[in-house]
């Protein structure tokens, strides 16, 4: 059946052409609007990069400011991949966003973005991604003494918190078709939950919130976090800033995340009483990543997980969680499988605890990475966010609690 369809597919199009007629194209879906109130007019569309442009879902729109992008160099061809197809390219930049580079540097395709013969764009080999033939000033060692030069080869990867890799993504402003967007993968205000939180901050009542974890809830390699430029809060820091922009009343974050640190940890009684004496409304839960690199057994991290919860709501019943199924770390330094399974007893938490609701960064993260390397938006190479992938954070993040 399937020959014969062809057969007669190619016979209607032989015919067609025969007698002057046009085949008609499938039509586009057509787009419903309501559901991206940050839709411009896509020739209207400019760059303008302030607090409102960093932090607004990109998924309520239809333009991304500053996704980061590693050019590589690989059989004489430097190029690198964007997550959507471009409708219109806005601004190239350097990773500081102050310097724009011409139009003349490169060529998009698809959502493949070139360097142009003579281009000044940063790039870096295949070679180099492996640690072979890096330049100076940066140095192989064995333990990182200058977080600016040093690197370390960790399995088959580039460990540094360096300009080794943040200096050598370039910053993409761009247009893009929203019918390309899986909506499902991104937080939404009428899915998300935290029902007694929304209630306070529509009444426009005060509201605290906890966050706890990694290194990644600490907000390392954001660039604040090394005083470099663009000098980007954390995603902790960038959501209190925008729900105290979104809400009358006034809403506080306290970040004791720690880097390095597991579940374990995190259920652990000096945690669990630093964090009641808070007295939050809300405790945001980012750990997962380090339990993968020591291997701990999903049971364990569930029980550890499901302890903190169980803990704290002790003392304060009315605290909401949001348990963060965190954004991936380097699938050739950790088994993705491993944290799968974590995130499937997120979702179990999820389900037996009243105010207790998780947020997926992973599922978007993987379905990036279909596109883009993991080079374009880690902030080293291994487990980190960068400046880009930290704003999304904070975008959905936002999104589940701001109806925009």
């Amino acid at each position: 059946m399937r020959k014969l369809s062809a057969v007669v597919c190619s016979l209607s199009l032989a015919l067609a052409a025969f007698s002057g007629c046009t085949v008609p194209e499938t039509p586009e879906e057509p787009i419903d609007y309501s559901k991206f109130p940050h839709y411009v007019d896509p020739e209207q569309a400019v760059y303008r990069f302030d607090f409102e442009q960093m932090v607004t879902p990109y998924f309520t729109g239809n333009v991304i400011y500053n996704e980061t992008v590693m050019l590589v160099e690989e059989d004489g061809v430097i190029s690198g991949k964007l997550q959507y197809a471009p409708i219109r390219i806005l601004s190239v930049r350097d990773y500081t966003w102050r310097n724009e580079y011409p139009s003349t540097d490169y060529t998009v395709e698809g959502n493949v973005i070139r360097m142009n013969a003579g281009g000044s764009l940063p790039y870096l080999t295949a070679e180099n991604l492996q640690g072979q033939n890096i330049p100076a000033p940066y140095r192989e060692v064995t333990s990182i003494t200058n977080v600016e030069t040093d690197w370390i080869l960790m399995g088959a990867s580039v460990y540094t918190e360096g300009s080794l890799i943040y200096g050598h993504q370039i910053s993409v402003s761009y247009v893009y078709d929203v019918r390309d967007l899986r909506l499902e993968e991104f937080a939404s205000y009428e899915s998300s939950g935290y029902p007694a939180l929304k209630e306070k901050l529509n009444a426009g009542e005060d509201v605290k919130i906890v966050v706890i974890g990694d290194s990644v809830a600490e907000g390392c390699s954001s660039s604040a976090h090394f005083n470099r430029e663009p000098f980007m809060e954390n995603w902790a820091d960038q959501t209190a800033r925008g729900l105290n922009e979104a809400y009358e009343g006034n809403i506080t974050v306290q970040n004791v995340a720690v880097g390095g640190t597991q579940s374990e940890w995190g259920a652990a009684a000096a945690q669990v009483n630093q964090i009641v004496a808070g007295a939050p409304d809300l405790v945001i839960v980012h750990f997962g990543i380090n339990d993968a690199g020591s291997n701990i057994t999903p049971g364990s991290y569930q029980d550890n997980m499901e302890k903190l919860v169980v803990d704290v709501q002790a003392r304060l019943p009315d605290c909401e969680f949001m348990l963060i199924k965190a954004f991936t770390p380097n699938t050739a330094n950790y088994n993705p499988d491993q944290l799968r399974k974590y995130w499937v007893k997120l979702d179990t938490i999820a389900e037996e605890f009243d105010g207790v609701y998780t947020l997926d960064m992973y599922t978007l993260s993987q379905t990036m990475l279909t596109q883009k390397k993991y080079m374009d938006v880690t902030g080293n190479g291994i487990n980190h966010v960068n400046d880009y992938s930290s704003r999304l954070y904070t975008m959905n993040i936002l999104s589940a609690l701001v109806k925009y």
